[in-house]
């Protein structure tokens, strides 16, 4: 019998216990279901010390990838797999594994063993799975955790919009501040170069914020990342260059904004003064001046529907089990 850990982030802006329960209950009754709610990160990383020593069969996170992420800095580099139940905003790691629209179908991946080992990027020693960066990101994904932390009817907002929100702050934080540039060196094996850089981000698949396709050839077990770079010095440049991404387009003929892979990054601010912080996988990391970046091949293993498996195939297995 599996033996199974879920959490359940009521944080989350489309979590309800009682409904998630049910509905995880209903398709994996055969299964040893065991349900947490942590009510702090102290609590959620001791929790799951205490799974990777009983050795439970998978984790079930019911939230966004804020709530996988903390998962994720437990189970990196085990045998426990993650199956994410989309519950938060932007859902961008369970968007890239599973339709979020089928949640039976995800849940059932568990019973159906369908499961793969993906890259992690490394970032000074924490993990991220799907996209982050510096700059103008960190600051609407901090502005927006501010507010969903310090106002409960913030998380109903959240509800109504979905992923939408993160362009509609992106959108008002270009519209109505300054923007902040960083003095940046970047060393890779294929690119160094000093830019003053509104935003770069780091790209460990295709899509961002569930609706900006920063890097449409880059994907999470291919042993490297996308780096993109904004340098645009007007404001009216870079919400063109937005725009495009939130229509599936690359920038063309934009030399403001640069792209490449790399397995490995060191980027470094020129500016000690300012502390620089950055985020990933919707969370924000402790500040630093130096940000060591690389590739942990294979590093997480992960449930996923499997596209090859007809569906009249799967239903007969969900079926005869």
């Amino acid at each position: 019998m599996q033996k199974i850990t879920i959490y359940l982030n009521k944080r989350a802006s489309n979590t309800s216990y009682d409904h998630w329960r049910k509905k995880i209950t209903r398709q994996l009754f055969r299964s040893h279901l065991i349900f947490k709610t942590p009510s702090s990160i102290e609590e959620l990383n001791q929790n799951l010390k205490e799974d990777i020593e009983d050795k439970v069969d998978a984790i079930i996170s019911v939230g966004g990838d804020g709530t996988a992420n903390t998962v994720i800095q437990n189970i990196a580099k085990t045998e426990v797999g993650l199956l994410v139940i989309p519950a938060g905003t932007a859902n961008d790691l369970a968007s890239e594994l599973s339709d979020p629209k089928d949640i039976e179908q995800i849940i059932q991946c568990i019973r159906l063993e369908t499961k793969k080992k993906i890259d992690l990027i490394n970032i000074n020693g924490q993990f991220m799975a799907t996209n982050g960066g510096i700059g103008l990101g960190g600051i609407v994904a901090a502005k927006i955790n501010d507010l969903r932390q310090d106002y409960p009817l913030f998380k109903k907002v959240m509800q109504l919009s979905g992923s939408k929100i993160y362009s509609l702050f992106l959108g008002y934080e270009i519209l109505t501040d300054k923007l902040d540039y960083y003095d940046l060196e970047l060393k890779s094996p294929n690119f160094h170069s000093h830019e003053k850089a509104v935003a770069v981000l780091i790209n460990n698949q295709s899509t961002l914020a569930g609706s900006f396709i920063v890097a449409p050839e880059t994907n999470n077990s291919d042993g490297s990342f996308n780096v993109s770079l904004f340098t645009h010095p007007y404001k009216k440049d870079l919400l063109k260059a937005l725009l495009e991404l939130s229509n599936g387009n690359l920038p063309q003929n934009d030399p403001h904004f640069k792209s490449f892979e790399t397995s490995e990054l060191e980027i470094i601010n020129n500016n000690p003064e300012k502390m620089i912080s950055f985020f990933g996988d919707g969370e924000v990391f402790a500040p630093s001046n130096r940000w060591e970046i690389k590739v942990e091949r294979k590093a997480l293993t992960v449930y996923a529907v499997d596209p090859s498996k007809d569906l009249v195939d799967w239903v007969a297995e969900v079926t005869l089990t």
